[in-house]
């Protein structure tokens, strides 16, 4: 057992909204024991975040949860921008490169449902109305003090804590952490209601004024959530109607039918993610404007990066290093959507008519480009998410100079195979998704929480090629059987006689899944348990893959 790791093993979670639910979750589903404590006695009943990005549903397909959630949602597949009576732009969701083409809307009172409800089913449960009110850690653990509503005070010694308790985070608060940043000087208003027009109720509509924006996203049952820029202390639905009259909205009746309330928004974040034993996620982390539903997406996927690495470090399988890759990897996810995010409010909220004027021309321009729907869907689903500059990914390639042009020569990459593996996943990069077959894709070989070793034949199959992936796999399954899951993948519609034994061949028929990951000669790809590249190799080289696991598990 390495030093990070200690006799008891537990984790506390503080907080039990969406961010900590998941990291709860997660850590049972990988057999670590798992406390998880909130403040509040109940359950929010309020819808808050309502976007599920599509690298989200990736997450919680590979937890065994999509299904559920799609099932309670609704599926939004394009957003469009007004001004002036017109419409601007209009991005369709439909070409997102991932299983889920859309934004999911579900209320973040049923994400939290649904993530309690498989909490328990992992064996689970939320300790209601006890509130962290002191911590000290040391080389061993976290000694957390718990208050119980009844008054009792109770003394927890933990291997690690992880605080999501939101913007006003007491975790953070107890371990120093700054929480560096501004408020927004703008006020908004939110109302969900029931709304008769003929808009798509597929897609998500923004009026642009020169007062201010109102934007309407559907909601599930037929609801739709409106969120206008206005300074009303206490709004009420005729205001939110009259904001989408006055602003540009088409003819149509505005009925209240739940949530209605005024809010501020700030830009704000930590210096870092770990102190010690302690460390932070989600809105605790940072926080920014809603516009681009970001926020709760980008909270989840803290949990789900930092869960595994967690769960290693209980068991004592991990090296020091692999949680300390936690805060380089999501610091500057953060950064960056405080930044766009940030720009993004400024320029919807702009008020000089000269520069309103060019936003509107130029956003139209923009937003008709390919290119430029593409870069924005891939930002805004976050499947553009990556760690390449993380301290845990690397890569072995031979030299260009050593790939043969023209013809294939046994094993050795031509130049069109180093080429096409340089364009293919990089290490860091999300892994992409492919049809295999038609019963098993990519995403579907993920469905475990070990890593993924994935060792492509390429296209000349050769005795010597086989016998080396299948000495790989010997060995891997020797010294990381519990934590690496591999497979040796031919382009054959049928098992190669060189691999008789027991090797884990998966059948790739259509070449598919090698042409996606660039696999024209033979290569492997180690992919982590949160979907993400953790190192690469052409050709498949064991000797580089073992100085690449040995850094990461123990």
């Amino acid at each position: 057992m390495t030093s990070e790791a200690i006799a008891s093993g537990r984790v506390l979670v503080v907080g039990a909204g969406p961010v900590g639910l998941t990291m709860a979750c997660e850590l049972l589903r990988r057999g670590v024991k798992t406390r998880i404590v909130d403040a509040c006695p109940v359950p929010t009943d309020k819808s808050k975040a309502l976007g599920v990005q599509a690298r989200t549903l990736e997450a919680l397909d590979a937890m065994g949860i999509a299904d559920r959630f799609i099932a309670a949602g609704r599926k939004i597949h394009g957003v469009n921008f007004y001004a002036d009576g017109a419409r601007l732009a209009h991005v369709s969701l439909d070409d997102i490169d991932s299983p889920y083409t859309y934004m999911l809307s579900l209320p973040q009172s049923e994400t939290e449902r649904l993530l309690a409800e498989h909490l328990v089913e992992l064996g689970g449960r939320v300790e209601r109305e006890v509130t962290l009110t002191a911590l000290e850690q040391d080389a061993g653990g976290v000694t957390a003090t718990l208050s119980h509503a009844d008054g009792k005070n109770e003394s927890e010694r933990v291997a690690w804590l992880v605080g999501c308790d939101g913007s006003h985070s007491t975790v953070r608060h107890a371990v120093g952490l700054p929480f560096e940043g501004l408020p927004y000087e703008e006020s908004f208003v939110l109302a969900d209601v029931r709304i008769a027009w003929d808009l798509p109720d597929d897609e998500t509509h923004a009026f642009i004024a020169p007062d201010g924006a109102i934007a309407a996203l559907p909601m599930p049952k037929g609801l739709w959530r409106l969120v206008g820029e206005a300074a009303i202390p206490a709004p009420t639905v005729d205001d939110v109607a009259r904001l989408l009259r006055e602003r540009g909205g088409p003819k149509a009746t505005v009925t209240g039918a739940g949530w209605v309330a005024p809010f501020r928004i700030h830009r704000r974040m930590v210096p870092r993610y770990r102190e010690g034993r302690v460390f932070v996620a989600g809105d605790a982390a940072h926080i920014h404007s809603p516009i681009g539903g970001q926020g709760m997406n980008t909270g989840m996927q803290d949990a789900y990066n930092l869960a595994w690495k967690l769960a290693l470090a209980v068991s004592g399988a991990a090296h020091g290093g692999l949680l300390d890759s936690y805060h380089p990897e999501r610091h500057p996810v953060a950064a960056s959507t405080l930044q766009a995010t940030d720009l993004a409010t400024k320029v919807v909220t702009l008020r000089n008519p000269v520069a309103r004027e060019v936003r509107n021309r130029l956003g139209a321009m923009l937003a008709g480009l390919e290119i430029v729907q593409k870069r924005l869907l891939a930002q805004a689903s976050e499947i553009a998410v990556g760690y390449r500059a993380s301290p845990i990914v690397d890569e072995h390639r031979a030299s260009v100079a050593r790939a043969t042009v023209g013809r294939r020569v046994g094993e050795q990459p031509t130049l069109a195979d180093w080429v096409g593996f340089g364009g293919a996943p990089h290490p860091g990069d999300r892994a992409p998704d492919v049809a295999i077959d038609d019963a098993v894709t990519a995403f579907s070989l993920l469905r475990h929480t070990a890593s993924t070793l994935l060792l492509f034949d390429g296209a000349a199959p050769t005795p010597e090629g086989y016998a080396n992936l299948a000495d790989i796999a010997r060995r891997v399954a020797e010294r990381w059987g519990g934590h690496v899951k591999t497979w040796i993948v031919v382009p054959r519609r049928a098992r190669p006689a060189e691999l008789e034994g027991e090797e884990p061949v998966l059948l790739d028929p259509k070449a598919a899944l090698h042409r996606r990951y660039g696999a024209g000669s033979e290569c492997l790809y180690l992919l982590r348990p949160d979907g993400y590249v953790g190192f690469r190799s052409q050709p498949a080289a064991w000797k580089a893959l073992e100085e690449h696991l040995s850094r990461i598990l123990a």
